[in-house]
């Protein structure tokens, strides 16, 4: 018995020292370094490029990264292995597909962002509505049909038109510029102090120094504007007693001609 174990182990060591095994051709492929005697050739049954002979996980899949023991890497344990996995950075319970994505998932994932990266959609913000201002005293009395210029003043005896007057006058142009399609008679009133045919005269003159205000200051376009004079004619107030009363008849009014255009119910005084 012996002999025989001694017989075995000289053959062995024959065997590994022959020159023809201990050799490869300089060709060969799969040769393994490190393999005592059998270097060529070495076998790797599932080609993770670990040898067999040291290979612990012998039925890689194919595609997977593995360690020096043939085992594959799994990064994010999702249970696909590093190297087939293309969302290797998949959370912790996750339930995943065959390439290691969410389920549900588009199958086009890519663990890295694309080199030039989707630009946000450009939303054009309108800008905001400015709010409609509230009439103005003057609009408000124009649309009735007839408005009296109680703050409108002149030098006495002249139609020249005094400061104080400009505010009344700059807020009726604005009404006048938002209504175009009023056609106005502006009409120019006096006291019963002076002869007729001169107060006729004045009060013309003063009826035409607002309109002229009003186009040349204001913007308003004089094609539907007219001036009248009715000096002494059209009076409040009759007969007058004192200042109060030839103040009132002193005095200019704008008139719509076209009282159609007006708000319904509007009626004209005459």
């Amino acid at each position: 018995m012996r002999l025989r174990h001694l017989f075995g182990f000289l053959s062995l060591a024959l065997l590994c020292a022959s020159p023809v095994l201990a050799a490869p051709p300089p060709s060969a492929d799969h040769v393994d370094p490190k393999a005592p005697c059998y270097r060529w050739p070495a076998v790797d049954m599932d080609g993770d490029g670990v040898f067999d002979r040291v290979d612990h996980c012998v039925s890689t899949p194919p595609g997977c990264t593995v360690d020096e023991w043939g085992c594959e890497h799994d990064a994010d344990g999702d249970g696909v292995c590093d190297g087939v996995d293309i969302c290797p950075d998949t959370p912790q319970g996750v339930k995943v597909g065959k390439q290691g994505c969410p389920v549900g998932m588009v199958t086009a994932y890519k663990s890295e962002p694309p080199a030039t990266p989707p630009q946000p959609e450009q939303r054009v913000t309108p800008p905001p509505v400015a709010p409609v201002p509230p009439p103005s005293k003057s609009e408000e009395d124009l649309l009735t049909g007839v408005i009296r210029l109680d703050n409108v003043y002149f030098e006495t005896g002249k139609a020249t038109l005094l400061p104080e007057s400009k505010t009344q006058l700059d807020e009726l142009g604005v009404a006048l510029r938002k209504h175009p399609e009023l056609k106005i008679e502006v009409g120019g009133h006096t006291d019963t102090r002076g002869a007729a045919r001169y107060n006729q005269t004045l009060s013309r003159s003063r009826a035409e120094s607002v309109l002229r205000y009003l186009i040349d200051n204001s913007g308003v376009d004089g094609t539907n504007i007219t001036a009248v004079g009715y000096g002494e004619s059209h009076p409040l107030v009759s007969p007058e007693k004192n200042d109060e009363d030839r103040g009132r008849n002193r005095r200019v009014e704008l008139k719509v001609l076209n009282p159609e255009v007006l708000p319904k119910g509007v009626k004209i005084q005459d």
